[in-house]
Formats: C-alpha cells, structure tokens, sequence
C-alpha cells in the first residue's frame, strides 16, 4: 500500500511539474506584455504560391519522370499562437509524366494537389481531444468537460481528478481512466 501511495504521489508531483514549467522564464514586465501581444496577433494568410513538390508515384511503378513539379500551396506558416495557414480550396493539376517500372516505362498524367485558396485553421482539432474534454473552436484547444470530474469522482476513493490534464487518475496503481 505504500508502494501505491508514493506511486500516486510521484504521479501528481510530475503532473504539477508539467504544468507550471516555463511559468518564471520571462520575469520582467516588458517580457510579460510582450508574450500577452504575441497571444493576440493573427497574421493574415497569404494566398497560394507557387512551390516545387514532388510528384506522387502511383502504386505498381518505381518512379516518375520528371519526380517533381511546381504548383500553387498554402504556406502552411502560422497565423496565431493556434492557428496555421492551409488549404481551404483545392483542385488536382494533372502532370505528364513518364512512369518507370523495372526496365519498361510509359507516358501517363499524375494528379497533384494544387491550393486555390488558404485560410487559418486550429492547429489542434475536435479529434485531437480525449476522453473528458471537448472542443473549443473560439480558443482553438481542448478543455475539460463539465461532468468529467463528475464522472471520474463516481468511480469511488481509489480515483482522483487532475483538471490541468483532464484525467481520472488511480491512485492505486496512478493508471488513467480512458
């Protein structure tokens, strides 16, 4: 029982840990507004430019020539602390290519994905979420449900609730409820 005792509290020592690092780094109060500016800022997107991609190799041959090709792509760079630029419209550029097989080869059109439009979308999405959190699409993240706590607690004295990480911890073995 002590064994599991001190797992326990290993365990939440390391979730505190966890979730306060990097709080004293910047100190000073110009460094402080600075970080609150930076969590404000959203840069616009950019529209699709033109980029050197490689060519897909379609299934059964070895290799395309030419290997790559220039089409029109979303920078994929930030727009805010949680979100990025990406594709929000795509079409597919058809390229010639001749596709390689062993020692015989033939002419052929490979689709491309080409950008037509670009927005900033969540980094994080729905489907990155866990069992006792729901999506926020205002603030880009996951947050913890309202009954999450409700439910991990209704599983008796052997499990706690952490709400830094949203999760029902035993505190017999310091296993995660899923």
């Amino acid at each position: 029982m002590k064994t599991t005792f001190a797992a326990a509290i290993v365990l939440i020592v390391v979730l505190n840990v966890t979730a306060t690092e990097g709080r004293d780094c910047h100190k000073s109060r110009k460094e402080k507004q600075h970080l609150q500016r930076i969590k404000k800022i959203e840069m616009p997107c950019s529209p699709p430019a033109q980029q050197l991609v490689p060519i897909p190799v379609p299934e059964g041959y070895d290799s395309v020539v030419p290997s790559v090709t220039i089409v029109k792509r979303c920078s994929e760079l930030l727009c805010s602390e949680k979100k990025r630029c990406v594709a929000t419209q795509n079409t597919t550029k058809y390229v010639k290519v001749e596709l390689k097989f062993g020692d015989s080869s033939k002419c052929d059109y490979v689709g491309v994905e080409e950008h037509q439009e670009c927005g900033c979308q969540c980094i994080v999405e729905k489907e990155h979420c866990k069992e006792f959190e729901e999506f926020d699409e205002d603030k880009c993240e996951c947050r913890c449900t309202e009954n999450g706590m409700a439910r991990c607690l209704a599983r008796g004295n052997a499990w706690t609730w952490h709400s830094s990480s949203c999760s029902c911890v035993s505190l017999v073995d310091g296993s995660i409820y899923k």
